[in-house]
């Protein structure tokens, strides 16, 4: 961008200089980011004729006395600097063969990148016209004899270029389709306001706001956003699920009595998703987040994850949609710039760089910041089955390997970190789970355990179609007196008995592959799993334990972790395991460590260590009340170390999770207050869908409102003070992190 000592508006100089032979050519200056969510009529600043409709498939200059329903546009943003121009009758202005046309559907054809525009005269340099650059064909807008063309990128001239935005008032547009907050938001909102007891609001520990991009992009239909609005993120979900949802491998199982799949139709109707127990549609679109976060929402860890046996066969399923490689790094990194990118898609609705309300940091200190400017803290975390791909039997995972890798990762931006999650790996042992869906991760424990890298393995003649994959399934053990363990270990052979035909069924509906892919699952998959252990011993009230302790490799992550004052998640240990950590902890007296939700052996005697240490417990998502006795309890305890502690919470929104219920016997009456004063939440509603809390709970994120407003009905009968508590828990977690910080300055 030029800079000179003066700048002058565009209209000074085209009233009292003109375009006078010799003038240099126009610069192109910074994006603009601040024509976001406006209303305007577009001229050429020489003129006083404005840019307006004309029929359904071009469109003219119009002059400033006359009115069309074309005239005014809205700005809707769809990045950093690009905009969809939506007119009064809902069509877009495009660009198309070097033509300009209305179009009726957003895409690229639609987009326009558009930016502030300098020209310098007599040393002077004017500023306060725009260029507009048609995206997908990289051509610029001119305005040439009262007409509208579109030419090379390189033609600066400002007389054919230059664009004046004038400002309209709202009532003039019709605003680009957008899901409503559904709050009355006061002017003050982000007024400072300080407090003996800290920054308020509630932390979320564990979510997953990536998981769009987890398994390859192949399990969760639709985004949290998308550049070109609501109805691209929350459209129908058949490409990846099939026309009747018959290829939702995670979800078919329970979203019909008889697993035969579920209506496919998103925005504007929503007949069957979202719901609170979904798995594999979106619960937390960005509009929800932002509705979480007028009621209180200051802090979230949001965690990459991945499964790379189901993220394989998931690719077979949909070839064409498949992303990554299905490893760790991979998988890591294209969920990480997914939270980047939607912090940038917000900044641009919010009007540039740094200006939106969800702000990713890094340290203690940014996370500070962003909470007394009353902005949402982002946490990004990980949680994956295989962190950097260190199965049981890999040998490349030694000390320099775990270096290079958490350097990799904390440059990533990543801060806070599970060693283990839901298999054995090179770190240590799982804590199993039960019923069936456990049994789903029992066996891809065991080939995450095996010699099979990939699938295709299975059915190569040179790798492993003739020799046995290894690998072993979970190594149970009856747990020590007074441990609770796993209740609820199937038999893997009455489990491939009874339920793998869902998968083999659901594989063999998929078009052209399908038929032989199911065929070899049965022929070859099957045959390699055997034997299959039965865990007679654990039947019925059975409590089993797994016997895989810390390993010392696992021992130097921790470690590492600590060194570096990262945040170490010790949920889904296996109890060994778990006493390992603890005593590691202990050991380097580091206090940054969560169970995020409370996926532990969760005994007196392990809390408290936890807590005496400076360690947090989330009370993991659930009904009201449970949360409240939850909330008091942890309250309760931790506060025998840490009087002022607040205690938040782990929703693991769109992680395999179902969401919380209503209490019966409380209603919600609309319009309600946040906690603050300073929202009034109006009835949801997305489109056509109002959702019914009291009926459907925590439907999808947005809901986390009326879920607090239950608690807090609830203390208010009770005499109780989960509420308080909770809007103490950011604070907690940021004390809790920079104790980790300080800490890390001496390891």
């Amino acid at each position: 961008m030029l800079v000179m000592q003066k700048r002058r508006p565009w209209l000074f100089f085209f009233a009292f200089g003109g375009l006078i032979s010799g003038c240099q050519p126009a610069q192109e200056g910074p994006p603009a980011y601040e024509l976001a969510q406006g209303c305007f009529a577009i001229r050429k600043p020489l003129t006083e004729q404005r840019l307006g409709a004309s029929g359904r498939s071009s469109y003219r200059l119009l002059a400033d006395e006359e009115r069309s329903a074309g005239s005014a546009f809205f700005l809707k943003p769809t990045g950093l600097g690009r905009f969809l121009l939506s007119d009064a009758e809902g069509a877009l202005l495009g660009a198309e063969h070097g033509a300009l046309q209305r179009r009726w559907h957003a895409d690229e054809k639609a987009e326009w990148t558009i930016r502030q525009l300098e020209v310098v005269h007599e040393g002077e340099t004017y500023t306060g016209a725009y260029t507009m650059i048609a995206a997908a064909s990289q051509s610029r807008l001119t305005m040439r004899q009262g007409s509208l063309a579109l030419q090379p990128l390189d033609i600066l001239k400002p007389e054919e270029v230059a664009l004046e935005f004038v400002k309209l008032d709202a009532s003039a547009c019709r605003a680009f389709p957008e899901a409503e907050l559904n709050a009355e938001v006061s002017p003050d909102f982000d007024q400072r306001e300080p407090s003996s007891e800290g920054v308020f609001g509630f932390v979320d520990y564990h979510t997953h706001l990536a998981f769009p991009k987890a398994l390859g992009a192949t399990a969760m239909s639709g985004q949290i956003f998308h550049p070109f609005g609501v109805t691209e993120a929350l459209g129908e979900c058949s490409k990846l699920h099939g026309k009747n949802g018959e290829w939702d491998l995670l979800e078919g199982q329970t979203s019909t009595k008889d697993g035969s799949g579920h209506a496919v139709q998103g925005y504007p109707d929503f007949p069957y998703w979202p719901n609170r127990t979904t798995n594999t549609h979106i619960q937390a679109y960005y509009r929800w987040i932002e509705r979480a976060y007028l009621s209180g929402l200051r802090l979230m860890v949001t965690n990459t994850t991945g499964n790379p046996t189901f993220c394989q066969l998931l690719a077979v399923i949909h070839p064409l949609e498949a992303e990554g490689d299905c490893k760790s790094d991979a998988d890591t990194e294209m969920q990480v710039r997914y939270i980047r990118d939607l912090q940038d898609y917000i900044d641009a609705q919010e009007g540039g760089p740094g200006k939106g309300w969800f702000r990713i940091v890094g340290s203690a200190r940014e996370a500070r910041t962003v909470l007394e400017n009353n902005k949402l803290a982002v946490v990004l975390g990980s949680e994956y089955g295989t962190l950097f791909d260190c199965t049981e039997s890999s040998s490349k995972c030694n000390e320099a390997y775990i270096d290079q890798k958490v350097d990799e990762l904390y440059n990533m931006g990543v801060r806070s970190v599970f060693p283990i999650h839901r298999f054995d790996n090179a770190f240590g042992g799982t804590r199993p789970a039960g019923g069936t869906g456990g049994s789903w991760m029992h066996l891809t424990s065991k080939l995450s355990t095996s010699h099979v890298e990939h699938l295709g393995d299975l059915l190569n003649p040179a790798k492993l179609l003739f020799k046995p994959i290894g690998g072993h399934y979970w190594e149970l053990e009856k747990c020590p007196s007074g441990v609770v363990g796993t209740q609820g270990i199937r038999s893997m052979k009455s489990f491939i008995e009874e339920d793998f035909s869902f998968l083999t069924d659901t594989v063999s509906k998929v078009p052209i592959v399908g038929g032989i892919a199911a065929k070899l699952l049965g022929w070859v998959f099957i045959d390699k799993l055997k034997p299959l252990p039965e865990y007679t011993e654990f039947q019925g009230n059975g409590s089993a334990c797994n016997k895989r302790p810390l390993q010392d490799i696992g021992r130097y992550l921790i470690q590492r972790l600590a060194a570096k004052g990262m945040i170490l998640e010790i949920d889904h240990l296996s109890y060994p395991t778990l006493l390992d950590t603890l005593g590691t902890l202990e050991t380097l007296q580091y206090p940054g460590f969560v169970s995020s939700h409370g996926w532990i052996e969760n005994l007196p005697e392990i809390r408290q260590r936890m807590f005496r240490l400076g360690g947090l417990m989330a009370a993991s998502n659930g009904r009201p009340r449970d949360i409240v006795q939850t909330i008091l309890q942890y309250q309760r305890e931790r506060g025998e170390f840490f009087p002022s502690s607040g205690v938040g919470i782990g929703s693991d929104i769109q992680g395999v999770s179902s969401q919380a219920s209503g209490e019966d016997d409380v209603t919600i009456t609309y319009p309600f207050p946040s906690v603050d004063g300073k929202v009034q939440f109006l009835p949801p509603q997305t489109g056509n869908r109002r959702f019914d809390f009291d009926r459907e709970g925590v439907a999808h994120y947005g809901l986390l409102p009326e879920w607090i407003e239950e608690i807090r009905q609830l203390d208010a009968r009770q005499g109780t003070d989960a509420v308080p508590s909770l809007m103490r828990s950011a604070e907690a977690y940021l004390q809790m992190w920079e104790a980790a910080e300080q800490r890390a300055s001496s390891l």
